[in-house]
């Protein structure tokens, strides 16, 4: 269905793909793997046009493949509603245009090719018959758990999770055959994440898609595509998450015994090549009895087996370390999270005494008495628009219950990362921003923010061109260095690559504070939590 061949790609010096290639066939779902930064998104700009390959080929079979894309986060017109996005299949008129018109340039560079001819064709079609789809759309917001909107609903306002349940649901009607997703898990509750491993099982087409949910492309992903940051290329592991890590963990567990074997070799060469070096000066400084031929015959065929076996000695010594060197395997860089002492507090860190909370005096979560003490991490989960955000606001104050009583304990110093992050609280850059909070010199910054990946000038990249990944990571080392001791955080996962969200899950095990974090990574809750916090009925039950 999908086939890239030979794809090269950079952005100025900077080289993103180099000879990538690799096929999704009917019935198979293949799961990019890889560090924010290392490519994954270029990889969709590539196959939907939005991007031009440097070198190689991408091809659809059949030519008109019916394909559908989800991006990773898209923009939404002021009054742009629920109707105008699912009746365009989620996509916009603007960008089908945009489609149309990059194909008819491909066209025109390439008059001969007629599969460009083909999706042309495909995507006009598209465009006339957007419309067709009004009388199913009413079924697929209750499909989805969005029935309380209508279709004139802003999706403005609509939180994270449902306009990620409404990106899914354009993708189900759109009744494509390749599905090109990118991060569909974001923002899912665990029921509308279940139902997305059913439907991704279930679906006979094939799907490409990126997720940091390292449960769910353990339930879902027929092979991995590895895109490795160092040579930019993709390796294809068939299986799911489990058998790439037990291939990986053999990959490396083989090359370290390799390069261990060679280093032996290379040690043993040398000392033979000493020993030779000192037995041939003994030889030649030594002395035999005068008209002794027979023993200086003995001596001089002795020195030239010597020197011909160092000859061979230095040969070999010289071809590994030159055309047959192994480097030594080295640990990919991970994000270091170092959250400093944190601020003392005493023993309980947050009561909740009969609490209620909502809007306009309506609760969306009724009769809450809880706690938490010190060195606790909570989890807290629920279905999308259950109120989990409302609570987290509540506790941090920037609403008001509508019943009940909030403690904070003595000398809390919240931080708080929200579901959207907000860009204007960095300052013009992450070494700026950094410097703002803390008394640490420029050298003292710049190896802070090495610990959270920056390096190099990327310590200088201006805020608003920081990606979603790049901004969480700044936000963890803001809360790092102002040593905050009760950690609020409302998907705080987001965006992070699967190596980053391993690194923060062992240093929140680490972490002296308190933890309360809205989370839907089943691995990670496995992971930190002491405590569940589940939202049901309105009510919070304590698993």
């Amino acid at each position: 269905m999908l086939i890239l061949e030979d794809i090269h790609k950079r952005f100025g010096d900077r080289q993103i793909l180099r000879n990538v290639s690799f096929h999704v066939q009917s019935g198979e779902r293949a799961a990019i793997l890889g560090s924010n930064g290392t490519g994954k998104t270029t990889i969709f700009k590539l196959i939907i046009g939005k991007e031009k390959p440097d070198q190689g080929t991408i091809r659809f079979s059949p030519s008109d493949l019916n394909w559908f894309y989800m991006p990773q986060s898209r923009s939404f017109r002021d009054l742009e509603t629920i109707a105008d996005f699912l009746l365009m299949n989620g996509e916009s008129i603007e960008t089908l245009q945009e489609k149309l018109e990059i194909l008819s340039q491909r066209m025109e560079e390439t008059p001969d090719d007629l599969s460009l001819h083909a999706t042309y064709d495909s995507v006009l079609s598209r465009l006339f018959q957007a419309f067709s789809n009004e009388g199913s759309s009413e079924s697929l917001l209750a499909l989805f758990g969005l029935s309380q909107f209508d279709f004139q609903t802003p999706i403005r306002q609509l939180s994270g999770g449902q306009i990620a349940r409404l990106s899914l649901a354009a993708a189900y009607q759109s009744k494509a055959r390749l599905l090109l997703l990118d991060e569909p898990t974001n923002d899912l509750d665990e029921q509308m994440l279940r139902w997305l491993e059913n439907y991704f099982c279930l679906f006979s087409g094939a799907i490409l898609y990126v997720s940091h949910d390292r449960a769910f492309i353990n339930q879902t992903a027929t092979k991995i595509l590895e895109l490795d940051a160092i040579n930019h290329t993709i390796k294809e592991y068939m299986g799911n998450y489990e058998d790439w890590l037990a291939k990986k963990k053999f990959e490396r567990e083989s090359e370290l015994a390799a390069w261990n074997r060679q280093q032996t070799e290379i040690s043993q060469l040398k000392d033979a090549a000493l020993r030779i070096r000192s037995s041939t000066k003994m030889h030649r400084g030594g002395k035999t009895d005068s008209g002794d031929k027979l023993a200086a015959g003995f001596f001089m065929n002795r020195s030239r087996k010597t020197i011909k076996r160092a000859v061979q000695i230095e040969n070999r010594l010289n071809q590994l370390m030159t055309e047959d060197k192994k480097e030594k395997p080295v640990q990919r860089w991970k994000m270091k999270i170092d959250f400093l002492n944190p601020g003392y507090s005493g023993d309980m860190v947050l009561s909740l005494q009969n609490m209620s909370v909502g809007y306009d005096g309506v609760p969306l979560i009724s009769d809450i008495n809880l706690d938490l003490t010190r060195g606790q991490t909570c989890v807290l989960i629920g279905p999308n628009g259950c109120g989990k955000t409302t609570l987290l606001k509540t506790i941090t104050g920037e609403l008001q219950p509508i019943s009940g009583i909030l403690k904070l304990g003595v000398n809390m110093r919240i931080g708080k990362i929200a579901q959207i992050l907000d860009r204007s609280l960095f300052q013009s850059n992450a070494l700026e921003s950094i410097q703002k909070l803390s008394k640490l010199n420029e050298t003292e910054v710049r190896r802070f923010l090495s610990y959270y990946l920056f390096f190099g000038d990327d310590v200088y990249i201006p805020s608003e061109r920081l990606s979603n990944g790049q901004c969480a990571r700044l936000a963890l080392a803001s809360f790092a260095v102002q040593g905050k001791n009760f950690l609020v955080m409302d998907e705080p996962l987001n965006h992070l690559d699967i190596e980053s969200r391993e690194q923060f899950g062992e240093a929140l095990l680490q972490f002296q504070g308190t933890v309360l974090a809205v989370v839907h990574d089943r691995y990670f809750s496995d992971q930190v939590a002491d405590i569940i916090w589940e939202i049901k009925d309105h009510k919070i039950l304590v698993l």
